[in-house]
């Protein structure tokens, strides 16, 4: 009777009885791991607290190797979580256990490498040599191979990173001859340490190599020289074809070789070559496809020269860039079969060229096209910054004509004399909530109000009164500050006598009240003699879509938008002044949201409105406001793909600005359609070359003749 098929213990995989209900891969390391015989060693002492050795406190086993048991262990009088090594307790450790353990400990004490596992500390502790080591909080590689599959490019930046680390090894004499999955440790970041020095050997610094003795490592990622040394001394090679082979179990859950015994296994690595991963995953990049295959070569000279070339390639890779493990002979082809077909070379490179000149002609009407095109766009994005700037400060002006009324109320000037807080109190409640004169004020006769608070600061910038009340948790400790560094503050004290009726236009500022993004409109509180200042009258407008009552929305449809921004105000904690722009009113834009441009279009704002502010105001006509077109703009709330064309022009002197700008693939779309229209020219006439001479010739793809 047949026995049937059986699953391995450890990954679940169907095999046949023949293996014993074990896969390749545990039947190739199952004589480097210990006997299931071997007794669990006790964690705590018998009065029940942590067992001790030397100066650390055992916690729990994690790992255990042929030789050795490693422990999670505490450093009592560091308070330092460690990975603790020591010789098994269950077996007499020999005089020669002891040499390799300590010569591991030398060759880790080596190494001083972020992708190498420290050592801490060595000793010994009743007879039991130890040493410690640098605790990683994640696990080994073998045990999350899951999370690379189908991740080529992670799998890649892992093993180049490894790969820096094995090089600074070899290039301090240690060959390390045992790199494999299960001896690389990932930290709770995910990145990679290597571990197990334990059958490491030191490099001849003049031969290159390390002179063989008895086969240490494990099968599966062994180079074939070091499974059968023949004579031969190991180099860095053989550590360059077990990440190799670590590579190639990332990108296909498997090794280069499998087989059900080691001889076979053996027989495979020396005589046989490696199944191609992109066979097994066809998505596999053709170019970390051949990266894997250079470092599984058969003769070490045919592998990187080193751990770093491999590393360099893997980030050329990465970065795009040509790999040099792909062949680049197809230019030498191209030569010669052009040199044994002249004719058909000949024949070839006339309907190219022809191609090439339709090609040539229809992209030269198509760029002529797209440039008209731009330039009109700017133009009309030019021509509407001028005068929406002109419209946002005529409504700029009525919002701070009103707040300047209302600074000039007897009413007002009455209570801040007293110093009647209740009384100011009231006066903002009585004019944001229910002034409703025809002749204008705060609040207007229908729609919402644009203005969002009304206070009043004393002399000295302490904000005395407010309406609406303080409420939420951030705003009640507004009142009874000082804000005398914000620069509505500062405006408003700072405006002229014969404006001290008039409102300052302030710069946008977070305000620390709401966490909402703002400005203020501030006017200054005189006496009845007109020259002893009281206080100053503020009102707030937050960012948002409408700016109150503008509209930011294209009339004529969606493709043209309008930005306002302003100059930001200074922070608290950063007095110096800074003239950065942000977004103040956008049809995208969320009430409040602080919306910043990147440094270079800050920049560009920057210095297309110091060319237009330059001027001076008695060049600068208000029917005619100037404007700037900003090159290579991008809307900051669009998620749109590609560039804007936009023209800036400032809001007369106020620190504002208006943008205006038209997607670019909007602006060319009949240029796109005319490109299309080419393309579908162009290809008939393309294949119509192809198909001449594949047929002429009776060739098909490289060289191959048709039967």
């Amino acid at each position: 009777m047949d026995t049937p098929p059986s699953s391995c213990p450890h990954c679940g995989a169907v095999h046949p009885p023949e293996l014993g209900g074990l896969c390749p891969r545990r039947l190739l390391g199952i004589g480097l791991e210990p006997p299931a015989s071997w007794p669990e060693e006790p964690i705590h002492a018998e009065d029940g607290k942590p067992r001790r050795v030397g100066h650390y406190a055992l916690v729990e086993r994690i790992a255990r190797g042929g030789m050795g048991v490693v422990y999670k262990a505490r450093h009592v009088l560091l308070d330092r979580m460690v990975a603790l090594k020591m010789i098994a307790e269950a077996e007499l450790a020999s005089d020669a256990e002891v040499q390799d353990m300590l010569v591991e400990a030398r060759w880790i004490a080596r190494l001083d490498h972020p992708n190498i596992v420290p050592l801490y500390e060595v000793g010994e502790h009743e007879g039991r040599h130890y040493f410690a080591m640098k605790l990683m909080k994640g696990r080994s590689l073998a045990d999350e191979m899951e999370r690379f599959r189908g991740l080529p490019r992670t799998a890649a930046r892992l093993v180049a990173t490894v790969a820096q680390a094995v090089h600074y090894a070899h290039q301090r004499g240690v060959l390390h001859r045992d790199l494999k999955p299960e001896n690389l440790l990932l930290d709770a970041s995910g990145v990679p340490h290597v571990a197990d020095f334990g059958v490491a050997k030191a490099l001849d610094k003049e031969a290159g190599g390390t002179q063989p003795d008895s086969v240490v490592g494990t099968l599966g990622y062994m180079a074939p020289e070091q499974a059968l040394p023949r004579g031969q001394s190991l180099s860095v090679a053989a550590d360059v074809y077990s990440l190799g082979g670590i590579l190639y179990e990332l990108l296909t859950g498997r090794l280069p070789f499998e087989a059900a015994r080691p001889d076979a296994m053996l027989a495979l690595m020396l005589e046989a070559e490696p199944v191609a991963p992109g066979e097994i995953d066809p998505g596999l990049p053709r170019e970390l496809e051949a990266i894997c295959l250079k470092c599984l070569e058969k003769e070490p000279a045919r592998r990187y020269g080193s751990a770093a070339e491999l590393a360099d390639e893997l980030e050329r890779f990465l970065e795009g860039e040509p790999v040099e493990a792909l062949p680049r002979g197809w230019p030498v082809r191209t030569w010669m079969w052009c040199r044994r077909h002249p004719l058909g070379a000949g024949l070839l490179a006339t309907l190219l060229w022809s191609l090439l000149v339709v090609a040539v002609g229809a992209v030269s009407i198509a760029r002529a096209q797209a440039a008209y095109l731009r330039r009109e766009a700017l133009g009309i994005n030019a021509y509407t910054a001028k005068y929406v700037a002109e419209a946002v400060l005529r409504k700029l002006e009525q919002y701070s004509g009103s707040v300047g009324r209302e600074a000039a109320s007897l009413e007002l000037m009455g209570a801040l004399q007293a110093r009647d807080r209740a009384a100011l109190e009231a006066f903002c409640k009585g004019r944001f909530e229910y002034y409703d004169s025809p002749s204008g004020g705060l609040k207007p006769q229908r729609g919402r109000s644009p203005l969002d608070r009304l206070f009043i600061l004393d002399t000295a910038g302490v904000a005395i009164a407010r309406w609406p009340p303080p409420n939420p948790p951030q705003e009640q400790e507004f009142l009874g500050r000082k804000y005398e560094w914000r620069d509505y503050f500062i405006g408003a004290r700072s405006l002229p006598k014969e404006r001290q009726h008039a409102a300052y236009i302030s710069r946008a500022f977070v305000s620390e009240a709401n966490k909402q993004y703002t400005f203020a409109l501030a006017a200054p509180v005189y006496a009845a003699d007109g020259t002893t200042l009281l206080g100053v009258l503020a009102a707030t407008v937050t960012s948002d879509s409408t700016l109150g009552s503008l509209e930011f929305n294209d009339p004529n449809g969606a493709n043209r938008t309008v930005t306002l921004v302003a100059l930001k105000d200074r922070e608290r904690e950063d007095l110096r002044s800074h003239d950065v722009y942000s977004v103040l009113g956008h049809r995208w834009m969320e009430r409040g949201k602080q919306v910043s441009f990147d440094p270079e279009a800050a920049g560009q704002i920057k210095r297309a409105l110091s060319e237009v502010l330059r001027l001076g105001p008695e060049q600068l006509d208000r029917s005619s406001f100037e404007s700037r077109v900003l090159e290579g703009y991008r809307d900051p709330l669009s998620r749109a793909p590609g560039r804007w064309l936009a023209a800036v022009a400032p809001v007369d002197h106020t620190g504002f600005a208006v943008i205006v700008q038209t997607g670019e693939d909007a602006a060319l779309a009949v240029n796109a359609q005319l490109a299309h229209h080419i393309a579908w020219w162009s290809l008939p006439f393309a294949l119509g070359v192809g198909l001449v001479w594949l047929v002429f010739f009776r060739y098909r793809f490289w060289g191959r003749k048709t039967k």
